[in-house]
């Protein structure tokens, strides 16, 4: 393993922890509302409300 430098340890925690803030909040924000009640029953419009674009 090659030794990395406190800085190089910082930037990746950094790097990894925006990374995963930005992808479980899009998710958690977005379908939060889908989860707490039956989704089979709602049309796919409400179940998918944001787009992959």
């Amino acid at each position: 393993m090659p030794h990395l430098s406190p800085m190089s340890w910082l930037m990746a925690i950094i790097t990894f922890w925006t990374i995963m803030m930005l992808f479980t909040s899009n998710i958690w924000w977005t379908n939060l509302h889908t989860f707490e009640t039956d989704s089979h029953k709602k049309p796919i419009a409400d179940l998918r409300p944001w787009s992959w674009n």
